[in-house]
């Protein structure tokens, strides 16, 4: 995985490299590699389907109304219905996506990229708006990126209420739980949750719940929680008498949270 404000610090390394020794897909790729990732596709359309594919794809605004932000790190492509994309995209119907760059959000102008026109790698102007007339107008929240959609400002204070619903993370392979910007399996990874985490549960639905977590919103599968009233291997107690050594190690190893004693 990426660290999005990681991603969208790295590309001022290469401000003034020639375009010609990195177009826009080199230069993100470049990035990426730089924060441990080796991605190769062939050019900007095919990373707009591969976020499409495997994140998610929206304007500025629909992003800002959503997520609260347009997180650093992001993706940004220029979006057309012009018929310019290669012809084995034309089936789709996804149109041309002729440009790619990195949101840098709050630092800088707001975006990074290789520009053809300026020669080389440059900001540009986008601070969380669609830039109308060929500008960006699509943002890209890819599944291998995690986000940072809270940054340091403090959540407001809530008016009293009933107390909210909360639920334990669960997982029988006792591995953290993925948080996702949306109720399905493609959707961005907002971040992944330790088993036995307490969360808070904004929306219950029928699969999916909306919750919060350290900060952070997202959508969670109700197989993963264990709700108020709920049973949960994360927050119960179990005796067992007369274990053996051997058989407390195997214990801990599959229930790393248990407290568990032999003899």
């Amino acid at each position: 995985m990426v660290d999005g404000n990681r991603l969208g610090d790295v590309g001022f390394e290469y401000l003034g490299v020639p375009y010609s020794q990195m177009d826009c897909q080199a230069f993100v790729e470049q990035c990426l590699r730089d924060c441990g990732m080796n991605k190769n596709l062939a050019g900007s359309n095919a990373w707009f389907r591969e976020v499409y594919n495997h994140g998610a794809i929206m304007t500025p605004e629909e992003c800002v109304a959503e997520l609260g932000t347009v997180p650093k790190g992001a993706f940004l492509f220029i979006l057309e219905h012009d018929g310019g994309e290669p012809e084995k995209y034309k089936p789709d119907g996804l149109g041309n996506a002729s440009h790619i760059g990195l949101v840098t959000e709050p630092r800088g102008k707001g975006a990074i990229h290789s520009s053809a026109s300026r020669g080389c790698v440059a900001e540009s102007e986008f601070h969380n708006k669609t830039i109308k007339n060929g500008g960006w107008n699509r943002v890209g929240l890819w599944d291998q990126v995690v986000y940072d959609y809270g940054g340091d400002t403090p959540e407001p204070t809530p008016e009293p209420g009933p107390d909210p619903e909360m639920a334990v993370v669960v997982a029988e392979n006792g591995k953290p739980v993925n948080l996702r910007t949306r109720p399905r399996k493609s959707a961005a990874l907002v971040d992944r949750v330790p088993r036995g985490e307490k969360v808070e549960v904004l929306e219950h639905g029928d699969d999916w719940s909306k919750i919060r977590w350290n900060r952070k919103t997202g959508w969670m599968m109700n197989a993963f929680l264990a709700f108020d009233g709920e049973d949960s291997d994360a927050d119960c107690t179990v005796i067992i008498s007369g274990l053996t050594q051997a058989e407390a190690d195997a214990l801990k190893a599959k229930y790393p949270q248990a407290e568990i004693s032999h003899g």
